[in-house]
């Protein structure tokens, strides 16, 4: 008899609690005390089913005891900033009108910590890791979806510091989230040695080190109408290419002994917290991280019903972590395309020919397939967040996801090796296919019509997703079927 993972059946309750939250408020501690007295009852009490029950009350009162501890803060009104500190924790951008430089810092009020946007002018000294007292003030977030967003992700407003006498600089901080922008600084000037494009590098930089503050607003207009400006933020295939560059550099340690196969798997974990650190731990390189080996996870099992378990796993950890993910669009566009290509995957592949004896066949036709499968997976969710549909992204992306991995790919050996000798060569690779991506991609922006506007429905989008559940479980209950007749058989 088949039966569902218990992973899939904690991750609604999850769920459930985190919606609680939004529709009552209550004393975080007094759900934490309900929340272990039915954790205990559910271990203690018989019947099963009684225990079993105090069991799914626990995890609801869990997740929303999270839920109330991280309700955004959000400021109310445009407030006077006087005299106070501020660290900054990311690299100055300056726009394209070179008038405004944009970076995040932490604003210390009264005694609080608060996470904000920092827009200065382009005459303030603005620099990584520095501590300033400043005057200015506080813009609070947009009403609407983004300002939502953002309040969800941490941001408590914009600090506005128009004035090169309201900054004061008081010294210099190093913690582990800046010593990583500036691993991630020192690793954009040696791309910058290159001598690409400004389009060139913007992309190449943004694609490898998740810092988009090189791209052109015309480049960025050219992604978003093509539906490829999920190229140019770090993700589950950039994480995976990086992983997979490390696999290539490590490909003899599993003939050294018996135990190579685990020396280039922690190796391979070493370097993709690395990697995360070096590209900011921003919430979407953790995701992209987690989600990227719990796909291998999954994959590496046997059956359908393991490979959903182990995703439901990740997702439910990620939200008992931070209850806000679920209403981040980031997150639910990786959980949606990572169980769309462990699910769809396997079958596509063969459909496709993945596992032709012809190997140099495979890599190109996993590529297309992994497009077509997170592509398709996401494409309701996007168009209802959205509003519009870029048709010829559906077409697109397996194409430009292969000059991705190529930027991507050859990029991290450029920045990890000493190969100054090889710069003419890397600088023509690298060069090479971001210009052809770029160019791709301004060809589709140019089509009429490229965008179409998809007014749907909250419950259509429901049906959708509810039919693709369906049809994952038809597919579990058949081969866990199969399966079980084979091995009665024998």
């Amino acid at each position: 008899m088949t039966q569902v993972a218990p992973m899939v059946k904690i991750l609604p309750l999850v769920v459930v609690g985190i919606l609680l939250a939004e529709w009552i408020v209550v004393v975080w501690w007094v759900v934490a005390l309900a929340a272990v007295a039915c954790s205990v009852a559910s271990l203690s009490l018989r019947p099963r089913w009684v225990g079993q029950s105090y069991g799914a009350v626990a995890i609801v009162l869990w997740a929303l005891c999270s839920a109330q501890l991280h309700r955004p803060q959000s400021g109310t009104q445009m407030e006077s900033v006087v005299e106070e500190s501020v660290v900054v924790t990311t690299l100055p951008t300056v726009s394209h009108t070179s008038r405004w430089q944009r970076s995040e810092g932490t604003l210390n009020r009264n005694g609080q910590q608060y996470k904000v946007i920092i827009s200065a002018n382009t005459l303030i000294p603005l620099s990584l890791g520095q501590r300033a007292t400043i005057s200015g003030f506080i813009a609070p977030l947009p009403e609407g979806s983004y300002g939502s967003l953002m309040a969800r992700r941490g941001y408590y407003g914009t600090l506005y510091i128009t004035h090169p006498d309201d900054f004061h600089p008081i010294d210099t901080l190093t913690t582990p989230t800046i010593a990583s922008r500036r691993v991630q600084q020192r690793l954009i000037e040696r791309i910058h040695t290159l001598g690409l494009s400004a389009d060139e590098e913007g992309v190449v930089v943004a694609m490898l080190l998740g810092n988009r503050g090189g791209l052109s607003p015309s480049l960025r207009r050219n992604y978003s109408l093509a539906g490829s400006s999920h190229l140019l933020a770090i993700s589950g295939l950039h994480v995976g290419l990086v992983a997979m560059v490390v696999w290539w550099l490590c490909w003899a340690l599993p003939l050294v002994g018996r135990r190579g196969h685990l020396w280039r798997n922690l190796i391979s974990a070493g370097v993709m917290v690395a990697y995360a650190f070096i590209t900011g731990l921003s919430p979407s390189v953790v995701r992209a991280t987690l989600m990227f080996y719990t796909a291998q996870l999954a994959l590496a099992y046997g059956t359908p019903r393991q490979s959903v378990g182990v995703l439901s796993g990740a997702a439910t950890l990620m939200l008992l972590a931070n209850p806000n993910n679920l209403y981040d669009i980031s997150f639910q566009l990786s959980v949606v395309a990572v169980v769309g290509i462990a699910v769809g995957y396997e079958p596509l592949s063969m459909w496709l020919g993945g596992k032709s004896p012809r190997r140099w066949l495979r890599w190109p036709i996993g590529t297309v397939v992994v497009a077509l499968c997170s592509t398709a997976a996401t494409l309701p969710l996007v168009a209802y967040t959205f509003g519009t549909v870029s048709w010829v992204g559906i077409f697109l992306n397996p194409i430009v996801i292969l000059t991705a991995q190529i930027i991507v790919m050859s990029g991290i050996i450029w920045v990890s090796l000493p190969l100054e000798a090889l710069a003419p060569v890397a600088k023509w690779v690298i060069g090479g296919a971001a210009t052809l991506q770029n160019q791709v991609v301004e060809r589709a922006a140019q089509l009429p019509e490229v965008v179409t506007e998809a007014d749907v429905p909250a419950f259509v989008v429901a049906l959708c997703y509810a039919l693709m559940a369906l049809g994952v479980v038809a597919a579990m209950v058949t081969k866990e079927r199969k399966q079980w007749n084979n091995t009665s058989s024998k």
